[in-house]
């Protein structure tokens, strides 16, 4: 389980730097469209690229922290028990739409690498042959973290801070 939570937390620090890298490609764009009238054939596609492999390989480490945007009133005015009853069905849910997703995106993934898919726009970047299977891993990493707090709760152990915060030292109870 530790492996899952390691990886999912050294992915989420690396690929949050991608949104960042995206800001200066933007704008080089804005620049070089606007100001200089050449604008670049590359700079959206890559834009996309980094910013769509940021979103994807976040979900682990999201799920993990259990920080996704979530309507919490309800759950602030119920007691412990069925708090605990609502966040295991919610996680419940997580892990019945994780697999439908990879279910519904693994063939598209394997086709695409295979086949070398590739935007067919001027740069004519792998975008489609890079994403499509990463849609499949993410799937993959968010079921993985969903069964393991799922196991937590069952088990009485509760969630687990991401590494650095929560508890002083590595991802101790929150």
């Amino acid at each position: 389980m530790r492996w899952i939570e390691r990886l999912n937390d050294l992915l989420g620090g690396v690929v949050a730097w991608f949104y960042m890298l995206s800001v200066p490609v933007i704008a080089y764009e804005v620049l070089m469209r606007y100001i200089l009238n050449s604008p670049t054939s590359w700079s959206f596609d890559l834009t996309i690229l980094l910013c769509a492999v940021g979103y994807l390989l976040s979900g682990g480490t999201v799920t993990k922290a259990e920080a996704h945007i979530a309507v919490t009133s309800l759950q602030d005015v119920v007691p412990p028990r069925v708090k605990r009853v609502m966040k295991l069905f919610g996680h419940l849910v997580g892990i019945f739409a994780m697999a439908g997703l990879i279910a519904a995106s693994w063939k598209s993934g394997l086709r695409a690498v295979t086949i070398g898919e590739r935007t067919g726009g001027a740069w004519d970047a792998p975008t489609p042959a890079i994403i499509k299977p990463l849609i499949t891993v993410a799937a993959v990493l968010v079921l993985l973290q969903l069964l393991i707090l799922v196991a937590r709760e069952l088990t009485g152990r509760g969630a687990v801070a991401p590494a650095g915060k929560g508890t002083p030292g590595e991802g101790g109870p929150i």
